[in-house]
């Protein structure tokens, strides 16, 4: 499976995610909570976060890399408060692109740190805390965690190890049903925030299929896709 059709994979989640979100009486879905729509779109951030890294650790530029990160931020966030938020705002409930911009800045900065050394550096690791604060600062889609996701997807090198990692991440981006499953409180979770946790683990299964190859090159559709698609949920 190559990186063009995971990414296929993530853009169709996020649409029928943010559908769910948007336009949820068009479904006859409650205007506020967790939605099926909802729970299919949980797919989509960890493929995001994976493909991210991959391209921190491919990319010849990474710095232009980064600065399409951070002005698709920038495009986006109108689209993106129009369509799920009361007001523009570029400093608060910022889009995803922002935990994207944001992660690949911590990898960026602690490779500058960490030089020519082949082990971790303590010390290099605390710009990657500084980002993770500013993307709780910023209340960008999935805040800190994320941040820490795409890192920890960069910083892993070993196949099978990341994957583990990614497991994890994608469990504790769901840890209220985890902390009630913990607490025997099970009869009181309704059955679709049940379905959260099964299905927020199909990328690590998806990924073990990943055979490392970019694929097709449609790079820009993936960039425009984001804001294009809001746009258009907006209007609706």
């Amino acid at each position: 499976m190559s990186a063009f059709t995971l990414k296929i994979i993530a853009l169709i989640t996020m649409l029928i995610d943010h559908i769910g979100a948007i336009i949820p009486e068009a479904f006859g879905f409650e205007p506020t909570g967790i939605n099926f729509f909802r729970v299919i779109g949980r797919v989509a951030f960890p493929i995001f976060a994976y493909l991210i890294a991959e391209g921190f650790r491919h990319t010849k530029n990474r710095g232009k890399f980064l600065t399409r990160l951070g002005i698709f931020a920038l495009i986006s966030e109108i689209p993106f408060d129009l369509a799920l938020n009361e007001n523009i705002n570029f400093f608060a409930k910022t889009n995803i692109f922002y935990t994207l911009f944001l992660g690949g800045a911590a990898i960026i900065t602690y490779e500058y740190i960490r030089g020519d050394k082949k082990t971790l550096d303590i010390f290099a690791f605390f710009p990657v805390i500084g980002f993770m604060w500013l993307a709780n600062a910023l209340t960008t889609d999935y805040g800190a965690l994320g941040v820490a996701f795409i890192f920890c997807m960069y910083a892993v090198n070993h196949k099978k190890l990341r994957l583990a990692v990614m497991a994890f991440f994608c469990v504790l981006l769901q840890s209220f049903i985890v902390i009630l499953l913990l607490r025997g409180e099970i009869s009181n979770i309704p059955t679709i925030h049940l379905l959260l946790l099964p299905t927020t683990l199909i990328p690590v299964l998806l990924f073990a299929f990943y055979n490392g190859e970019r694929g097709a090159n449609f790079k820009w559709l993936f960039y425009i896709a984001y804001p294009a698609h809001l746009a258009v949920l907006a209007i609706l």
